[in-house]
C-alpha cells in the first residue's frame, strides 16, 4: 500500500506542483512577492525577512511540504539585493536550494518605478532510497538511482510598481536540467515557468482597505493556471481574504500585522482529483521588517 501512496503523490503531486510546476507554489505570494519575482528585491522600505511553511494535501503520507526563509533590502536609491533558502520535500525526493539576487531600479516618474532582477541559484536534488518500498517491484532505475545531484539555475524578473499598484513578469528555472541520477532511464527535466502578477490597493478610509490581485502561471508543455485573489484589511491591523485557483483550489486567508510584523495563515480546499484523498493544504507566513517607514507594506 505504501508503494501506491508514493505513486499517487509522484503522479499527482509532481504533475501539479513539483514536475509540471517544479517552482514552489504559494497561496500567500502577495505578502512576500520576492519569493515569486527576483525584481521585487529592494522595492520595500527597510529589510524584509520572510519565513513560510506550506504543507500540501494533509492526510496523505509524505505529501509535499515547502519551507522558505528569505530576505531582501535596498542598498541605495537604485539597487536591491536578496537571498533565499528553501526546501521542497515530497516523500523520498527533496530539493534544497540557495538563491542570491541582484536588482536594479529606474524611476519612471515621481511615483512609479521599474525594477529588473536576476537570481543565481544552486540546488541540491536528493533521493532517499530508504523511504522507497521496492520489495514488490522490478524498477531497476529507482534502485540504482543516485542519492544527490547539485545543479545551477537562474530566475529573471521585471517589476513595475507604485504605492498603490504593482505588475510583474518573471521567468524561472532558466537553466535546462537533465537530472539523470546515473541511469539513462530516469530523467527529471525542469520546465521553464512564466509568471504574470498584478494588484491594486484601494483605501476606503484610514481604517479599511481592499486589495484585489491576480497571478497567471504558464509552464512550458503544461497547463495555464490563474489565481484570483481579494483581500480586505481592517484598522490596518487585521486582514481576511480569499483566492480561487482555477480548476485547482479555493483558498481562505487571514492574518494580523503591526508596525513591523505580519503573520498570515491560509487554507486551500482542493478541488482537483487529489482532493478525494487529502484534507487540503495549510500555509503559514511570517514577515518581519527592520528599518524603513512604519508599517509593513504589502507592495
Amino acid at each position: 500500500m505504501k508503494k501506491y501512496i508514493y505513486i499517487l503523490i509522484i503522479i499527482a503531486g509532481i504533475g501539479t506542483s513539483v514536475k509540471a510546476q517544479q517552482f514552489s507554489l504559494y497561496s500567500q505570494y502577495m505578502h512576500n512577492k520576492y519569493a515569486l519575482n527576483p525584481a521585487v528585491a529592494g522595492t520595500n522600505d527597510g529589510l524584509l525577512v520572510g519565513a513560510s511553511y506550506r504543507q500540501m494535501w494533509t492526510g496523505l503520507n509524505d505529501a509535499p511540504s515547502i519551507s522558505t526563509l528569505s530576505g531582501h533590502s535596498s542598498i541605495n536609491d537604485n539597487m536591491g539585493v536578496g537571498a533565499k533558502i528553501y526546501n521542497i520535500s515530497t516523500g523520498p525526493q527533496s530539493q534544497t536550494g540557495f538563491e542570491a539576487t541582484y536588482a536594479y531600479r529606474l524611476d519612471i516618474n515621481d511615483d512609479i518605478k521599474l525594477s529588473f532582477g536576476l537570481s543565481a541559484i544552486l540546488a541540491q536534488y536528493s533521493l532517499n532510497r530508504d523511504k522507497l518500498d521496492m520489495k514488490n517491484t522490478d524498477d531497476v532505475a529507482l534502485n540504482n538511482g543516485a542519492q544527490n545531484l547539485i545543479v545551477p539555475d537562474a530566475n529573471f524578473g521585471v517589476y513595475l510598481y507604485s504605492k498603490d499598484f504593482y505588475f510583474g513578469l518573471a521567468a524561472t528555472q532558466l537553466v535546462p536540467l537533465k537530472a539523470d541520477y546515473k541511469n539513462e532511464h530516469l530523467e527529471n527535466l525542469q520546465a521553464r515557468h512564466y509568471f504574470a502578477h498584478g494588484g491594486y490597493k484601494y483605501n476606503f478610509s484610514d481604517n479599511f482597505g481592499l486589495e484585489p490581485s491576480v497571478l497567471v502561471r504558464y509552464i512550458e508543455a503544461g497547463p495555464l493556471q490563474v489565481d484570483l485573489n481579494l483581500k480586505f484589511s481592517i484598522m490596518k491591523t487585521f486582514w481576511i481574504g480569499g483566492s480561487y485557483r482555477l480548476n485547482d483550489a479555493a483558498v481562505v486567508m487571514l492574518g494580523v500585522q503591526t508596525d513591523n510584523i505580519m503573520f498570515g495563515y491560509s487554507y486551500d480546499y482542493t478541488l482537483s482529483e487529489i482532493g478525494k484523498y487529502s484534507n487540503g493544504s495549510h500555509e503559514l507566513v511570517l514577515i518581519y521588517k527592520i528599518g524603513g517607514d512604519s508599517g509593513v507594506s504589502m507592495f
